[in-house]
């Protein structure tokens, strides 16, 4: 499993190698990162699945970019040349004419970045799974749109009741991957354009506030798919896993993302995993 996204961290090299957690901290290579970092979050998520069922742990490629682009295009052209089954794309500035390039034949996940450069580029059939919230996929509904600042307002303004409404028009007009996560409220499962699943509970609000939610689901899901689960499975399990994380710890507006993280093990113990 490969995991690639940019770090917030201006001037930082190009690094890939295995990803590990000693002491609450994302160890890459001898570098040592916080995992409160987007990027972060969904790599420290991933591992503790990963080290919970004994599989390999995932190689990490990464840079730093903090927005000019040139870390993302480090990480674009190591992408060209990627050998593993599933790769997930997260945090990357999009770049059209790189995210064409890439070797498509494992399992993309696109989320984050990953997935605008996808949609934008009209290659979203070309990845496996997508990861939105209710604000991306109104990007990815809008077949005029490629970049989510420019979504059209009747698109935009839309609440989570009228989120089936989004995914038909997304899967109708846009080239969409066979499979989607829908994040939000009620979590949505998609697979060939159809709603197969949802999953509603628990509700925590608290987990409204907390920033980084988002990146944990998609290192549970991606790291469930990738311990061999079937893909809808892993969609359903990585929802309520991360409910679950919330009502365990019983999460407040405060609550820091490492504290659900540190938790992945005592959930899935919880959960009969």
């Amino acid at each position: 499993m490969i995991i690639a996204g940019t770090m917030p961290i201006k001037e930082l090299p190009l690094i890939k190698g295995k990803g590990k957690i000693e002491n609450n901290k994302l160890i890459i290579n001898g570098k040592e990162f916080p995992i409160s970092m987007g990027t972060g979050v969904l790599i420290a998520s991933a591992i503790k699945i990963l080290e919970y069922f004994n599989e390999e742990l995932p190689t990490i490629i990464t840079a730093g970019d903090i927005g000019e682009g040139n870390g993302s295009l480090k990480i674009y052209e190591e992408l060209k040349n990627i050998d593993d089954d599933i790769v997930v794309i997260h945090y990357i500035k999009p770049k059209i004419s790189a995210i064409k390039e890439i070797d498509f034949s494992p399992k993309i996940i696109g989320d984050a970045g990953g997935m605008y450069a996808g949609k934008a580029a009209n290659i979203g059939d070309k990845f496996y799974l997508f990861l939105p919230d209710v604000g991306e996929l109104a990007f990815l509904a809008d077949e005029k749109s490629y970049h989510p600042a420019y979504v059209r307002g009747f698109i935009s303004e839309t609440d989570d009741v009228e989120v089936p409404k989004l995914i038909d028009r997304a899967c109708k007009n846009n080239k969409m991957p066979k499979y989607m996560l829908v994040k939000g409220k009620t979590d949505y499962i998609v697979e060939n354009g159809n709603i197969v699943s949802t999953v509603g509970s628990p509700l925590i609000e608290a987990m409204e506030c907390i920033g980084g939610t988002g990146d944990t689901l998609t290192g549970l899901v991606s790291s469930l798919i990738n311990c061999g689960y079937d893909t809808v499975e892993s969609c359903i399990l990585g929802s309520k896993i991360n409910r679950t994380l919330g009502e365990y710890i019983n999460a407040t507006p405060k609550t820091q993302i490492e504290e659900l993280i540190m938790a992945i093990p005592d959930v899935l113990k919880i959960m009969d995993l």
